[in-house]
């Protein structure tokens, strides 16, 4: 866990006006000295800081977007300068609170689970973040909890937003920067401790505080994720969104190419896909949740793919209301799992590197 170091106080030379107030100390580093104390205490697994910048990585962002390799989130597109720039969408702060939350937990076992394999037409996977609530609502009641901490705590007023996959910036980026972890050559942010398995938000604030120090890259020489990419998506530190199964199931709203229906078949997932983080050497010791909203509930982490073809828009919306999975719309599903339906037992799932297969150590500089 980033947690900025020691967050011992020294003995004030008189009483202090209440147990662990910052109030008296608003400089940057008491500011973000309580920022990472609360956060933990509001079960927020990594929290780190960082100041608001220009993105050094605008050039290649800009060529991604020209090359058409987001396909069409075409919001990306819309804010783009907010997103190189976060002081553009809003010029008062001056601090960002990044934090994380692991959403990781074991595959439950299935007694009514058919024989055949993935792929085999009868069933489908869901992605692990969209097994529970959706996290967009998790995270921000976290968030809101923190804001109204500092505000309680300090008296001075100041402005503030929350970010939680939803305003224009750059996550994954913030979070390196703030020590969270850095970014992979899956392009997904790594934590050296407990690997990926984490979703982030982010609490923008005009409050000054302490940034942290990034992370190294450690990567290594590891190309697991990219050989294993079963379309070829990944190239080192970059992702062709049209190219990727989690963009066709969850994002694309037109035909999915006919090229992407075998691999999508072999690795059998009806909504998102896991492969590139479940073969990286550091999700081997992944930090379990101990949030109940990531328990897993029905129709996840397994669907049975027969009854989506008679799904109404009601069966649909009490299957995925409050749940991450609800962006991909009915006929989203009934497109995927047709895809699914049409594979054949022959065809079973090479890719599926099962999760219940132990992972190698990293490879030496890994």
């Amino acid at each position: 866990m980033n947690t900025g170091g020691d967050h011992s106080l020294p003995t004030p030379p008189r009483e202090t006006p209440r147990a662990a107030s910052y109030r008296f100390h608003p400089d940057p580093v008491r500011v973000s000295l309580f920022i990472k104390d609360t956060a933990r205490r509001l079960g927020f697994d990594l929290v780190g800081i960082t100041e608001p910048v220009a993105s050094p990585f605008q050039d290649h962002v800009r060529r991604w977007i020209a090359a058409g390799r987001h396909g069409r989130m075409s919001y990306l597109e819309a804010n783009l300068e907010s997103r190189l720039d976060i002081r553009k969408a809003f010029p008062a702060v001056r601090s960002v609170v990044c934090v994380a939350v692991s959403y990781y937990r074991e595959e439950p076992p299935f007694r009514d689970a058919p024989a055949e394999p993935w792929g085999a037409g009868r069933r489908g996977r869901i992605a692990r973040y969209a097994w529970g609530r959706d996290y967009h609502r998790v995270l921000r009641a976290g968030l809101i909890k923190l804001e109204r901490a500092l505000r309680d705590e300090f008296s001075d007023p100041f402005e503030s937003r929350i970010y939680v996959d939803t305003g224009p910036c750059m996550e994954r980026e913030l979070a390196a920067r703030a020590g969270l972890g850095w970014i992979g050559r899956n392009t997904l942010l790594i934590n050296p401790r407990h690997g990926s398995w984490f979703v982030l938000g982010e609490l923008l604030t005009s409050l000054p505080a302490d940034a942290d120090a990034p992370l190294p890259d450690r990567c290594g020489t590891c190309t697991r994720c990219l050989e294993a990419c079963p379309t070829e998506a990944l190239t080192p530190y970059q992702l062709d969104a049209t190219r990727c199964l989690s963009y066709h199931t969850l994002e694309n709203r037109g035909e999915i190419p006919g090229e992407f229906h075998h691999p999508m078949q072999q690795a059998g997932y009806l909504i998102g896909c896991d492969i590139c983080q479940t073969v990286c050497p550091y999700n081997r010791r992944p930090l379990p949740t101990g949030d109940p909203d990531f328990i897993a509930a029905a129709p996840a982490p397994v669907v049975s793919l027969d009854p989506i073809a008679q799904w109404s828009q009601s069966d649909w919306d009490s299957q995925t209301r409050g749940r991450a999975f609800r962006r991909a719309k009915l006929d989203m599903w009934k497109r995927n799992a047709a895809i699914l339906r049409r594979s054949s037992p022959e065809a079973g799932p090479e890719i599926g590197r099962s999760e219940n297969k132990p992972l190698a150590a990293p490879r030496a500089g890994a």
